[in-house]
């Protein structure tokens, strides 16, 4: 029985790293900080040949949400698998090679694999494109149900495209209750909007987002409001990311709230949210208290800030602490 299995988008992150995210925008180009989006493939290519051209790359690894918060919970020693697809190219095979202790077996290689390219300025500004490519033709049949019905966690991030979400909403219905959902739905998932991404609120037992995904979703703009309201459609726990200020968390155990002292030296923010969300299920799995599982969930987060990609990514070492706890 594995801990977590993830399912959700793998992809080889190229991280640039650029003077100005606004002088680009001038140009046209769709890149907001702390923002996700996708283009046509030609004005990917297009955009990519320009940041060969007027950035540095500054990192290649492998990425995706729900893999960065597998690949942080298999370093911390957890038993993890991973439900997705990859190109049959050399991206493909560097992307699986990079989750190392990571159950691949039911990843599945075709076609080109995904690629995100992350933008950084000098100011840390970070604006992330896609190209979904073999991840958008992930369907119900590639989710291996006995698999994952095998274990006590499935983590679920955001997909490109409508036939993977369509197949994780499927899932939701066809998952046996023992197995329990974390669920962060990214800025892609929350711009579907209520409605369609319900079927996956209601099944989560533990709910991870951002303030402003939070709004997106809830319409609230005070964030503890809309917490409040994604917590009475099912889940059990709602974690708010707030980022530098913390992050805030209601729960059957009440309310609990991180406040962070001082400031972290920022290398690389991107994935910093998914290893806060391995930080957090290392606590839940543990059975520690929330506020326990809030304060390993910034440590953990904190630390990958300080390397590109997955160079800081949380290890065994990291968890002893939580373990004498």
């Amino acid at each position: 029985m594995k801990d977590v299995i993830g399912i959700g988008a793998l992809n080889l992150d190229l991280m640039y790293e650029v003077d100005d995210l606004a002088a680009l925008r001038k140009e046209g180009w769709p890149l907001h900080a702390g923002r996700e989006t996708s283009l046509p493939p030609a004005e990917f290519r297009k955009l990519l040949e320009v940041l060969e051209q007027k950035g540095t790359l500054r990192s290649r690894s492998g990425g995706g949400s729900a893999a960065n918060t597998i690949v942080a919970l298999a370093r911390m020693g957890f038993k993890t698998g991973f439900v997705g697809r990859v190109g049959a190219d050399e991206e493909g095979a560097f992307i699986l090679k990079e989750m190392e202790g990571v159950d691949l077996t039911r990843a599945k290689e075709d076609g080109a694999s995904g690629i995100c390219l992350v933008v950084l300025d000098h100011r840390r500004d970070r604006a992330l494109l896609v190209q979904p490519y073999a991840n958008d033709d992930l369907g119900f049949d590639d989710l291996a149900l006995p698999y994952l019905s095998e274990n006590r966690y499935l983590h679920l991030s955001a997909f490109v495209g409508d036939g993977p979400f369509d197949a994780q909403r499927r899932l939701m219905a066809a998952l046996p209750s023992e197995v329990k959902v974390s669920l962060d739905p990214g800025e892609l998932y929350a711009q579907r909007g209520m409605k369609a991404i319900l079927p996956l609120i209601e099944r989560a037992t533990i709910f991870f987002a951002t303030v402003s995904e939070i709004s997106t979703l809830t319409g609230e703009k005070a964030y503890k409001a809309g917490c409040k309201e994604i917590t009475s459609l099912g889940p059990e726990i709602v974690v708010c990311k707030r980022g530098e200020e913390g992050a805030y968390c209601l729960s059957k155990e009440g309310e609990a709230e991180f406040c962070p002292r001082g400031e972290e030296a920022v290398i690389d923010n991107t994935g910093a949210g998914d290893v806060f969300d391995a930080g957090f299920l290392a606590g839940v799995l543990l059975e520690r208290p929330v506020d326990t599982c809030l304060s390993f969930a910034h440590q953990v987060a904190a630390k990958s800030l300080g390397g590109y990609g997955r160079e800081q990514y949380p290890d065994a070492e990291d968890l002893k602490g939580m373990k004498r706890g």
